[in-house]
């Protein structure tokens, strides 16, 4: 491993929390804008040198993202989103830069770019990742796909709350999404996305995902775990 890689790993913070080698967990999401529900079955597997996982929404839109992110500092490596049963969306690090591929608009673009990255469709594993025992704000490179650029995402411990679920109240550690930049952070709530976001991981191993909220009302909430094998 080369120095500068080796000091990118060290400075960014997240680190492979176990995930087991077969979790699928149901979620239930709600829109808020659209007031509308349906179930996330979010399916991770460990590949050895990364995780892989498929995140599925059983509603009309059959929205299903497929990412992989790397074991030791969970940054991305590829993600495909598909709408509909047709491809939408494609995100990988290549060569000096990140390979964008719009499936709707059927063209590709290359932002430049050195070294790992982190992208939003791949949060929900990343955040597992924080160091809860040593809580302290993770600077990271994030690459926003609309904008076309990688900006420094920050993730800031927020304390420990009580999530109720169905499967009972929940001891979870509250993350918050934000940026460096006060400019770039507006402009995300404001024009890119138009709200904030926060996520919810258990206080014990392997850290799932229990609940995300925004402040629009939107939110997805564990509802069951399906499976689980650690071998």
């Amino acid at each position: 491993m080369s120095g500068l890689l080796l000091l990118l790993l060290m400075s960014v913070g997240f680190s492979d929390p176990g995930i087991p080698g077969d979790e699928s967990l149901v979620y239930l999401g709600y829109d808020q804008e659209n007031q509308t529900s349906r179930e996330i079955i979010r399916e991770t597997q460990d590949k050895g040198d990364y995780y892989y996982s498929v995140h599925e929404h059983r509603d009309t839109t059959r929205i299903v993202v497929k990412c992989k992110v790397r074991k030791q500092d969970l940054s991305t490596i590829q993600v495909i989103k598909n709408r509909s049963g047709r491809f939408q969306l494609g995100i990988e690090q290549v060569s000096e830069g990140i390979l964008v591929k719009d499936g709707f608009k059927d063209k590709q673009s290359k932002t430049k770019h050195s070294g790992h990255f982190y992208d939003r469709h791949t949060m929900m594993e990343v955040f597992r990742g924080f160091p809860f025992d040593d809580p302290e704000t993770v600077e990271f490179p994030f690459f926003e796909v609309n904008l076309g650029i990688v900006v420094t995402g920050t993730c800031t411990y927020r304390g420990v709350y009580n999530v109720k679920t169905s499967l009972g109240e929940i001891r979870c550690h509250k993350l918050t999404l934000g940026f460096k930049s006060k400019l770039i952070d507006t402009a995300y709530k404001m024009v890119i996305s138009g709200r904030s976001f926060d996520f919810y991981y258990e206080t014990e191993a392997p850290h799932r995902m229990i609940y995300w909220t925004d402040n629009k009302g939107s939110y997805i909430k564990l509802l069951r775990i399906e499976s689980e094998n650690d071998e």
